[in-house]
């Protein structure tokens, strides 16, 4: 048996993207260890077929026969954005040998149990919140798109147990290998393109997406089953990450014509 280092060491949606890659390895007869940061090892106790290890790993790589580094890092961020290709498209292309996985959804063989939560037997789940988004959704204009989807009780996912939401009954995952149970559980599902949408992909049929505008739509997570929804480009507001890599990108002469998206 080979041993094998698959390493994003950020960003929880990446890292669930590379799951499908991590399976097909450990499908293979390899043993798959995953190289991340410490804060994202919880949601490894929802799968069964990879290990996280802590960053520190990248640095022993005679331990492993092979490493799969799939993480964009800063210097690859412009040629990313040339490259015009899905994300998980442009990670998956770095190993031959991983590209047959590029377009399979995430899978959560552990599935926790989540009855202390004592949500309702229905209930609606929103996600209108990121990190790494650059166009972010207008909160009012989310909330005008949840509520006729359902008439269950609305639930919207927080990342700090501390910050209420503007509207819905705020609900904290205090694990993040609970998210997987907690978006597959609800009758309704809307969230951002997120690391919530890609775990949906692995447990959910049909869910709400917000579409991601900007570089042609290169960031969104997008399988079958997503119901996409569009935010008007005029209720946008764009992130300081964006502002920053966008005048970046300017300065340095490079065409930025399509960054805001159509």
């Amino acid at each position: 048996m080979s041993r094998v280092l698959v390493v994003c060491r950020q960003r929880l949606g990446d890292i669930v993207a590379c799951f499908p890659a991590a399976l097909l390895l450990a499908e293979d007869g390899n043993e798959v260890d995953f190289c991340c940061f410490p804060q994202y090892h919880s949601i490894f106790r929802a799968i069964s077929y990879c290990h996280p290890v802590g960053p520190e790993a990248s640095n022993r790589r005679k331990d492993y026969d092979r490493v799969y580094d799939l993480e964009i890092r800063r210097g690859e961020y412009d040629a990313f954005r040339a490259a015009r290709t899905k994300i998980r498209h442009y990670m998956y292309a770095k190993y031959d040998d991983l590209w047959p996985a590029r377009d399979q959804r995430p899978r959560f063989d552990r599935m926790v149990d989540i009855s202390d939560y004592d949500l309702p037997a229905h209930y609606a789940l929103a996600c209108p919140t990121g990190i790494s988004q650059t166009p972010r959704v207008n909160g009012e204009w989310f909330r005008q798109q949840c509520l006729p989807l359902s008439q269950d009780p609305w639930y919207v996912l927080s990342d700090n147990p501390d910050r209420r939401p503007r509207w819905g009954i705020p609900l904290y995952a205090r694990s993040l290998d609970h998210l997987p149970a907690l978006i597959a559980r609800a009758s309704t599902f809307v969230t951002i393109n997120s690391a919530p949408n890609i775990i949906a992909a692995g447990v959910r049929t049909s869910w709400h997406q917000v579409y991601e505008a900007g570089f042609g739509g290169q960031s969104n997570y997008d399988v079958p089953g997503q119901i996409v929804l569009h935010q008007p480009p005029e209720v946008a507001h764009y992130s300081w990450r964006f502002w920053v890599h966008y005048w970046r990108r300017r300065c340095m002469g490079i065409d930025t014509s399509d960054d805001f998206g159509k």
